[in-house]
């Protein structure tokens, strides 16, 4: 099966060593179930070249052949980062990764490719089966000139590091807090926007049509030559079919600024992934360090830990003699009251104390911090169908309405609000939101949030400073800064 793209032999190249295969096949199975991801990720049949046999008809020791070098003329290149494959001398080292690079950086496309989003994804995907010595690290990075990023099939737990199995024993021991299906689902998508970012370098490739003749002209690369035996058209009689077409394209260029605008969902998913391309969210896991800054100057403290794999959190305010601490694990919420010199209890609350929908509130409101988007998704908020182009804080943006509805199911954090987001017309970032009817505490307000600097953390961008302002006066109530991510 060809590639998609004209002129390559597949679409994607899975690269490994034969002794990280041989102990329970492990690459065999990967590829499997990569497949079959691909079939329901991407609708068209993706090609895969895989060498089920041990060599491929060759050698370590030998040089690679003609045959080889086509089958490297593919879209994406999947080593299986083992610790093993970091290893200069081996064939799968010098005729595969290294020759894909080499190949890949001549090509129409090279080997970096823009994202319909607005970021650049190398077109070798990286998938780590075990955590890495720095030298091996190095080792790559010098060859792929940038981090090496991928995804990762990693269990790790007290004195162990090993590839992640599709039926985990002990699955909720790995302390990275991954499972095989999510990760096997991540490369899929992966593919799925390194292909479209290639099908979009394509479209806008062109070819020189062979000369041909067309109503007294003569075309020939590129350029029109006067055919001085045609008659020509009297120039008079050009003019009110130049106008005809000007005025044609005019209103086809308003309608198509004005008059169309582009589906909300289109454009928050752009946005989703320019802030999370591996859909990291779901599994997010991470410590914030927040520090407030009050209209009167108080300054106070916050840490927000997030471990979405268990839907767990605590959210702690920190002050001078006390740290009042929120969240939920196991299922429970908890509310505890601790001295802040020497950790010591003073007093707690349990889930019986509280409502659900007061759990419900909490469970979303660290979310706000960092989650917007992928957030308000599942809101159950209505999104308007269409976005506007609008201008916002000095910046040419999409704003996507998200609405209140009495008829939705909706989290008590969200209810009765309504949210506006604004998004960069041209690189697809957050830069803001509209807020009515937003809860603060015991009060609503109608407050304007405006974002500056970003930070990359566990593959998530996210707003390193954000202001909230109040929209009938402009008047700021407070600044949240991120002072650490862990």
């Amino acid at each position: 099966m060809a590639s998609i793209i004209t002129g390559y032999e597949y679409d994607i190249f899975i690269s490994y060593r034969q002794k990280d295969n041989n102990y329970d096949g492990w690459v065999t199975e990967f590829v499997e179930n990569l497949k079959k991801e691909l079939e329901a990720t991407i609708k068209e049949d993706v090609s895969v070249y895989f060498d089920i046999n041990p060599h491929d008809g060759l050698l370590e020791s030998h040089e690679v052949n003609d045959s080889l070098k086509e089958k490297l003329k593919c879209l994406i290149f999947i080593p299986i980062i083992s610790r093993t494959y970091c290893d200069t001398k081996s064939f799968a080292w010098q005729n595969e990764f290294t020759k894909f690079i080499e190949l890949a950086s001549a090509d129409n496309f090279g080997l970096k490719i823009k994202l319909p989003g607005g970021n650049v994804a190398s077109r070798v995907l990286p998938v780590r089966i075990f955590d890495l010595d720095k030298e091996d690290i190095s080792l790559c990075e010098s060859l792929l000139e940038g981090k090496l990023r991928g995804i990762e099939f990693i269990y790790k737990s007290a004195g162990v590091n090993r590839p992640l199995r599709s039926n985990e024993d002990h699955a909720h021991e790995n302390l990275n807090k991954t499972y095989y299906r999510d990760q096997i689902n991540k490369v899929a998508y992966s593919i799925q926007y390194i292909i479209n970012g290639i099908k979009a370098a394509s479209d806008i490739t062109f070819s020189v049509p062979e000369p041909e003749k067309v109503q007294g002209k003569t075309i020939k690369s590129g350029k029109i030559l006067q055919n001085k035996y045609l008659p020509n058209p009297s120039p008079l009689k050009k003019i009110p079919i130049a106008l005809s077409f000007f005025l044609l394209i005019i209103i086809l260029v308003v309608f198509c600024l004005f008059l169309k605008r582009p589906p909300s969902n289109d454009i928050i998913q752009k946005a989703i992934i320019k802030v999370d391309p591996l859909n990291r969210w779901p599994t997010y896991a991470g410590k914030i360090r927040l520090t407030n800054i009050w209209l009167t100057g108080t300054e106070t403290n916050e840490v927000i830990e997030i471990n979405n794999y268990d839907n767990s959190y605590r959210h702690s305010n920190i002050s001078n003699n006390q740290t009042e601490i929120r969240g939920i694990e196991n299922g429970k919420y908890f509310r505890e009251f601790r001295n802040t010199a020497d950790n010591a209890l003073i007093r707690s609350f349990r889930e019986d104390s509280i409502n659900s929908e007061e759990i419900d509130f909490w469970r979303q409101h660290h979310k706000i911090h960092f989650g917007t988007l992928m957030e308000l998704q599942n809101s159950g908020l209505r999104i308007g169908k269409t976005a506007k182009k609008v201008n916002f804080q000095g910046n040419k943006c999409y704003s996507v309405e998200f609405n209140s509805d009495p008829a939705l199911q909706l989290n008590n954090y969200f209810n009765d609000s309504n949210w506006t987001i604004f998004i960069d017309r041209n690189d697809f970032t957050l830069k803001g939101a509209r807020i009515e009817n937003f809860r603060f505490f015991s009060n609503t307000y109608n407050v304007n949030i405006l974002g500056f600097g970003e930070l990359v953390i566990n593959n998530l961008t996210i707003y390193m400073c954000k202001m909230y302002i109040l929209s009938h006066d402009n008047s700021l109530i407070f600044i949240d800064i991120i002072t650490r991510p862990d």
